[in-house]
């Protein structure tokens, strides 16, 4: 089963922190805050814009090549799923949420 994905990959997840919802990214060529990824795998794939990227605790606008940074992620990510740089253009976050539908249960009567 092959992905659909355009872009350039630029690296792997090498671990991911459920707490606080981020990403450690080994990455393979840099990386600036504003570029569109996709993060793909055996079960992640989704896109998102980085919006902060941090190098042993400090935040810095750009990773380089062989460096290991902590990106925010919007979905949970696996180890060794790839980071694919997306070209510039629109990006769906996320998806939409499901509409609300009541409960019959919860109705005053």
């Amino acid at each position: 089963m092959g992905f659909q994905v355009t872009g350039i990959k630029i690296g792997n997840v090498a671990e991911f922190d459920w707490r606080f919802m981020r990403a450690l990214i080994e990455l393979e060529l840099s990386l600036r805050v504003g570029d569109r990824v996709q993060i793909v795998g055996p079960d992640t794939d989704f896109r998102q814009i980085v919006r902060e990227i941090k190098l042993a605790r400090e935040k810095v606008k750009r990773g380089k090549s062989a460096q290991k940074v902590w990106v925010p992620v919007i979905n949970r990510v696996r180890p060794g799923d790839a980071v694919v740089k997306l070209p510039p253009g629109r990006v769906d976050e996320a998806p939409p949420l499901p509409p609300i539908v009541p409960n019959p249960r919860d109705t005053d009567c």
